[in-house]
């Protein structure tokens, strides 16, 4: 294989090799410069000679102006101030996010060499706004952009403030640039202007007396004329890496600059790589998911190398650069250099998860003397990092069962520091609360977690993300250093915007081992052996996302680049790397979860309808949904009654240790479905109990059932009146805080406030509604309360004498009726006759077909483990809290039930147990998958994604 680089050696006379040392050669990137070195030496390292200087494009800029690039954050703070001095009651908050879009399209305008002056004074008033643009929707959405990153609500003082913005941003371009060049800084599209601008002087000069410009695509307007004016000086030659079809064929994007190229210089030399004429083995993979996409990856590697490849030879490259890690993960070449020169996203790495929570935790903590209180809702996220369990591997769990035990929804330090066992976390959670100290911390327990990631010989990529983090964070305190006091909410938006953006990169022998990089590092480079990883639509190109405030159509007016020439450019860039190939695998996501569309590249599509006539040209097609299985699945799911299940049920028998029984709701959830039922009540599967940090549905239901029960209590075998009723109402918040403190809801001193304090009062109306329709309901005598004693037994082969139990609420005795009534906070549903009219036997059978008629069910249940202790007739009424201005709702219509609807109700009940027993009976998935969106088992039975 012939490649670029070699190409461009081949024009070198091996006789004048001692001109090259006064000579410069710019590739695109750092890395095609390394590439070109490697194949100089081969050709000639047999030979005296000083290498030529090699650079890249932004370090020929930076050599050739004497100046350097500054980082962005420093940019940023400096175009801060500048704009303070128009506007200074913008605060640095308001200005962050929008700030970086500015000093985007400030690059922008200076490498497209546009004229700031036009595009901004185009924008300052409405009515050349409303003539040019016609006020149109794009102009409305960039509108709409600026109000979400300002955060701006008042939508009448938009446009206005926006304009005024707009004004005040090209009144500070050339303080701005006047500024940085007073300090000697700089922004690159400001070094490539000011290069193309001072090249037409005659008197430039040069410290170096010949250019080669080597692999170039789509040029900016500076960029353009920097080469125009060396080549037009003779002082330079340009060499461009092409493929006849796409540069001939006007309908192939990927040679709309190269046409241009080709009038514009055309003693240019041009190498023709003539791709479809050499042999290629064209191979689709379709494969459901991210992680698997990385696995199939790395397994193709390896068996290319071990099939003879060169590791130099073959590439992986990554269109979606979220896979890296998964891919560096999976690769099993352990005797195989790995080379990674592409940037990871920082936003992506458990350090910045890990820096975030934390300042999130400390940003909420609230000082109380000398300790501080942390909310358990802002600490769970910070301990459940891995990085906090490197000292305490099971900080999470510990800490969490505690909270969760003491239904903490607040916890202080000094509380911490008996749970916490690494003095090392301790430290950092002990920060002040000022972001010197919350820095300090940080940097002395992410150093500490270096070093043991170091000692262990472990972590290596940990460290590389540590290192470049704690890098960063020195830069970032010493712009901070000096400057205005920042708030901790400000520095965690810093450094979130900061570090979103950032990528780490991963350093190496870029001619060494098996390639890995994304799109933008292939430029220039040949590969035998690819593989494209990510080869979706939506990913392969792109999503257009120009993330700029200069409208469209004002970007093609001034010559700024637009979502044309960004595709452009992709398609040159995927299709140059196809060109040496000779093995090329595209993996690509066949689901449509996430972001995957489920589609390959349309850029891969293109290349088909070129390869499927060529003989040359070999495609397979491969699907892998056998190996990497989907998780959903149409098969039901259900358990057999071996003899381990039949172990299970037998707790729910008389004699059994530990007392069970099967509860009204257990019942229903076997109605609901039978694999619930299993899971929830025979297996005893839960999920994680958990702390609310409001007072949710289920407290509020536990709550005003007890607070009732502690009210009613010294009533239970009484008499009551109306009068005293009316006596329990000033008891009423008393024993509401009580029992949110017996049952944790709420600890001792705790203030309740915002939604806590609205659910209290919503519990205090709610018991005081239900006293309402008692005292109107007076005089009663008071049965029971929360009674737990009334049991029916079934008689099941096998098994022995299964036992059926529940809690009742509250019985009572008017008008010598036996009342059962149910306290309901869900919602309340009874069978009607409907039309037709249903039988009895058919009202009574839905309460054994349809969960939504538990309340019914247990109400009727209720009076089955009731009849053998009571001769009175029994009435069973449902209290839904939902509707207590309806009063108690009656089963019947407020009829006593008759005792055949009772032993009707029982006989159909011993029934649904002895089919619960049944070992021919297994537990299987319900057939109505309605039923199924609020499961907690919905995930484990594949019934949701």
């Amino acid at each position: 294989m012939i490649g670029f680089h070699e190409n461009i050696v081949s024009q070198i006379d091996g006789e004048s090799l001692d001109r090259l040392k006064d000579e410069c050669f710019v590739f695109p990137t750092k890395r095609g410069g390394v590439f070109f070195k490697r194949a100089l030496l081969a050709k000639y390292g047999d030979k005296d000679f000083m290498l030529p200087s090699i650079l890249s494009i932004e370090e020929f800029v930076q050599r050739m102006t004497g100046m350097t690039i500054t980082d962005e954050l420093t940019l940023l703070f400096h175009l801060y101030t500048i704009y303070r001095q128009t506007n200074n009651e913008l605060e640095f908050d308001d200005f962050y996010a929008w700030g970086k879009i500015i000093l985007k399209d400030y690059d922008e305008i200076d490498r497209y060499m546009a004229d700031a002056g036009q595009i901004y004074s185009t924008l300052q008033n409405i009515k050349e706004i409303d003539n040019v643009f016609g006020y149109n929707d794009e102009f409305r959405a960039i509108i709409e952009r600026f109000r979400t990153l300002t955060e701006r609500q008042e939508k009448t003082k938009l446009l206005t403030e926006f304009l005024k913005i707009w004004n005040e941003v090209g009144e500070v371009y050339k303080h701005y640039h006047d500024a940085l060049l007073r300090e000697e800084k700089a922004y690159g599209g400001m070094l490539y202007r000011n290069l193309a601008t001072i090249l037409e002087q005659d008197h430039f000069e040069h410290p170096f007396k010949f250019y080669h410009f080597c692999g170039f695509n789509a040029l900016s307007k500076a960029e353009e004329l920097i080469f125009d004016a060396l080549v037009k000086a003779q002082k330079a030659q340009l060499y461009w890496d092409v493929d006849q079809y796409y540069v001939d064929n006007k309908r192939e994007e990927a040679g709309d600059f190269m046409r241009e190229y080709q009038v514009k210089w055309p003693n240019s030399t041009w190498f023709n790589a003539d791709s479809l004429k050499r042999p290629k083995t064209v191979s689709l993979h379709a494969v459901p998911q991210n992680m698997a996409q990385a696995h199939l990856a790395a397994q193709k590697a390896q068996e290319l190398i071990e099939n003879g490849a060169k590791a130099e030879e073959t590439a992986v490259v990554l269109a979606d650069e979220k896979l890296l890690v998964p891919l560096l993960y999976a690769l099993p070449l352990q005797d195989q250099t790995v080379n990674v020169t592409m940037g990871y996203p920082m936003r992506s790495t458990v350090v910045f998860d890990f820096v975030l929570s934390y300042l999130e935790l400390m940003r909420k903590a609230k000082a109380n003397g000398s300790d501080l209180v942390f909310h358990v809702y802002d600490l769970r996220p910070f301990i459940s990092n891995a990085y906090a369990a490197v000292f305490q591997e099971e900080v999470y769990k510990e800490l969490n069962d505690w909270f969760v035990r003491e239904k903490r929804t607040k916890v202080s330090l000094s509380e911490l520091k008996e749970l916490i066992n690494s003095n090392a976390l301790y430290q950092l959670l002990a920060s002040k609360l000022d972001w010197p100290s919350i820095s300090a911390a940080l940097k002395q327990y992410l150093t500490t977690v270096f070093y043991q990631f170091k000692e262990q010989d472990a972590g290596q990529t940990d460290r590389e993300f540590i290192y470049f983090f704690l890098k960063s964070l020195n830069q970032l305190n010493d712009y901070l250093e000096g400057k205005q006091e920042f708030s901790l909410r400000l520095i965690k938006k810093i450094v979130q915007e900061h570090f979103k953006a950032a990528k780490v990169p991963f350093e190496g022998e870029p001619v060494q081992g098996l390639q890995i990089m994304g799109f933008l590092e292939t430029r220039t480079l040949d590969f035998k052996h690819l593989i494209v990883v990510s080869a979706n639509d939506g990913k392969l190109p792109t999503p257009r996302n120009l993330n700029s405030y200069i409208p469209y159509s004002l970007r093609r007016l001034q010559g700024l680049p637009t979502f044309e020439e960004q595709e452009a450019i992709y398609a040159y860039h995927f299709k140059r790397l196809l060109q040496q190939a000779e093995d090329i695998h595209f993996i690509y996501d066949n689901t449509t979860k996430g972001d995957s569309t489920g589609e390959k590249s349309r850029f891969i599509l293109q290349q088909l309808r070129l390869y499927n006539d060529l003989p040359n040209i070999k495609v397979e097609r491969h699907s892998y949904e056998g190996k990497f299985p989907n998780l959903s699945t149409e098969e039901a799911i259900e358990v057999e009654k071996g003899d381990a299940v039949k172990n299970l049920l037998s707790r729910f028998t008389v004699g059994a240790e530990g007392e069970k029984f099967l509860s009204p709701t257990s019942l229903t959830n076997y109605i609901t479905c039978p694999l619930k039922f299993y899971l929830k009540n025979v297996a005893s599967f839960r999920e994680q109990d958990d702390v609310e940090e409001d007072i949710d549905a289920r407290n509020l239901g536990i709550v005003v059932h007890e607070v009732l029960e502690f009210l009613y209590k010294p009533f239970v075998g009484k008499q009551v009146t109306a009068e005293q009723i009316k006596l329990l109402k000033p008891l009423v918040e008393k024993e509401l805080i009580e029992s949110l403190k017996r049952n944790k809801i709420v600890q001792d001193m705790q203030q309740l406030s915002g939604r806590d304090l609205v659910t209290k009062q919503v519990m205090e109306q709610m018991i005081h509604k239900v006293l309402g329709l008692d005292m109107k309901d007076a005089p009663f005598e008071v049965v029971g309360l929360e009674a737990e004693n009334y049991e029916k037994v079934v008689e099941v082969a096998g098994f022995g004498a299964v036992r059926i139990s529940g809690t009742i609420d509250r019985m009572d005795m008017k008008d010598e009726q036996l009342r059962i009534t149910d306290y309901k906070t869900g919602k309340v549903e009874f069978v009607t006759r409907g039309r037709p009219a249903k039988s009895d036997e058919e009202m009574l059978e839905e309460h054994f077909v349809d969960p939504k008629y538990k309340s019914g069910f247990q109400g009727y249940l209720y009076a089955v483990l009731a009849k053998p202790h009571f001769t009175a007739p029994i009435k069973v009424g449902i209290t839904s809290m939902r509707k207590l201005s309806e009063g108690t709702q009656w089963l019947k219509g407020g009829q006593p039930l008759a005792d055949q609807e009772i032993e009707a109700f029982d006989v159909r009940l011993t029934e649904l147990v002895k089919e619960i027993y049944n070992p021919a009976v297994p537990f299987k998935q319900t057939e109505d998958i309605e039923r199924c969106g609020y499961c907690e088992f919905a995930k484990i039975c594949k019934r949701v994604n």
